[in-house]
């Protein structure tokens, strides 16, 4: 894992660790950016921003965050940016999901930020509690000309649990690796089957049947309340090759 401290307006990077992937088949980076923020008056204790006198925390023990299954049959990539507080000793609290991946990957970003521990910022020399952002970086060994799902989300009734991907195909690798985007929308029923499938946007109309096509072989476990099968709506982004 590397992790890197960026301070706002200043050039230095500071590397504080170096992870070498366990397997051939999935990779994560994680980054630690401190982040502005306007010390919270009248807290317990009181939150700093980086600068000046106020130094950075130092990531001093991580884990790796897992995929989930279903986030593998999705091929889903991308990075979950999770805004936190690092105490004054040196353990995170206050963790929120600010830019989410789906699939279960924001849950165990979060499970898995919450168990690190840093050397915590100071000021003045003194530990303090200051506001920062991680980075969490999920991805496979694919073939660039692979389609991935790149973020997805559900809207589901509330108090619903959200379906979960119990199958997925993917066609063949063939062809030039261009790249390639679109963002779909569809319906779940309550038996997991998608439907109502169209494009939202997309880099290329020539894409379109594809990735529809590609959705509707999809499965899934339908979303539940209260333990009875709902129907939901999803939105996937995916794409292939590399953006140029």
């Amino acid at each position: 894992m590397l992790v890197q401290i960026f301070v706002p307006n200043h050039i230095d990077q500071y590397l504080v660790s170096r992870w070498q992937p366990p397997s051939p088949f999935t990779w994560c980076l994680a980054v630690l950016i401190a982040v502005p923020m306007a010390a919270q008056q009248g807290a317990a204790p009181p939150v700093y921003r980086v600068g000046g006198d106020v130094k950075a925390p130092v990531l001093e023990s991580s884990q790796q965050p897992e995929f989930t299954d279903q986030a593998r049959l999705a091929r889903l990539q991308g990075t979950v940016r999770v805004s936190l507080i690092v105490g004054d000793d040196g353990r995170p609290r206050d963790l929120h999901v600010v830019k989410p991946l789906g699939l279960g990957l924001d849950e165990n970003a979060v499970a898995t930020v919450s168990l690190w521990r840093f050397r915590p910022g100071t000021k003045s020399g003194q530990p303090v509690a200051v506001a920062v952002t991680v980075e969490t970086s999920f991805h496979l060994l694919l073939d660039p000309r692979d389609w991935r799902v790149v973020s997805a989300a559900f809207s589901v009734p509330p108090n619903a649990a959200a379906p979960v991907l119990a199958k997925a195909l993917y066609p063949l690798a063939k062809g030039a690796a261009g790249f390639a985007g679109a963002q779909v929308g569809f319906d779940i029923d309550q038996q997991g089957v998608p439907s109502n499938i169209h494009v939202l946007r997309s880099s290329n109309p020539k894409f379109d049947h594809a990735v529809t096509s590609l959705i509707h072989a999809w499965r899934f476990r339908a979303a539940t309340q209260g333990g009875v099968p709902v129907p939901a709506k999803a939105t996937l982004d995916l794409t292939r090759g590399d953006r140029p």
